[in-house]
């Protein structure tokens, strides 16, 4: 009885010390994550506005609002990490070689993301024109990064 009692002191002795050595870190954590996503939003918001000013298309506007909010909370994620003291190079280099190991993976989706990226992105024609592409012809309703729907004359969607 003495002996788990014993155990049951150190155990509590441990939590304590490991709360008073890491509670700081985890606070300060928390605060950079916060941070990051406050800041993440507002230049977003300032991207959008930038972006608008353009005059892109709102599908190009979202996509690079996006981008830059999961970057900017990307490197706060760093940051909070490096706070806690967590060694970032072997995870860097882990997560490089499971990226390729997708990348492969998803060769066909990565190719149909690309191919809505060049549309996107060229604008070979815009939201409410008519074309025909191999047996395929109808108005362009929507324009997005994995799909472009074309509405025939008999209402039908492809």
């Amino acid at each position: 009885m003495d002996n788990s009692l014993q155990s049951l002191n150190q155990v509590k002795a441990d939590l304590l010390d490991m709360a008073i050595r890491f509670g700081p870190k985890l606070i300060v954590a928390i605060a950079i994550l916060i941070a990051g996503y406050m800041v993440g939003r507002w230049a977003g918001r300032l991207l959008e506005r930038l972006l608008v000013r353009l005059n892109l298309e709102s599908p190009v506007i979202s996509l690079l609002v996006r981008i830059a909010r999961v970057l900017i909370l990307g490197l706060f994620t760093i940051m909070a990490l490096q706070n806690l003291g967590i060694e970032l190079l072997p995870l860097i280099a882990g997560l490089g070689v499971a990226g390729a190991g997708i990348a492969f993976a998803m060769q066909g989706i990565i190719g149909n993301l690309v191919s809505g990226l060049t549309i996107i992105f060229t604008r070979p024609f815009h939201v409410g024109d008519y074309i025909s592409i191999s047996n395929e012809e109808g108005e362009v309703l929507d324009i997005s990064l994995f799909s472009t729907i074309l509405g025939h004359t008999d209402r039908s969607k492809v």
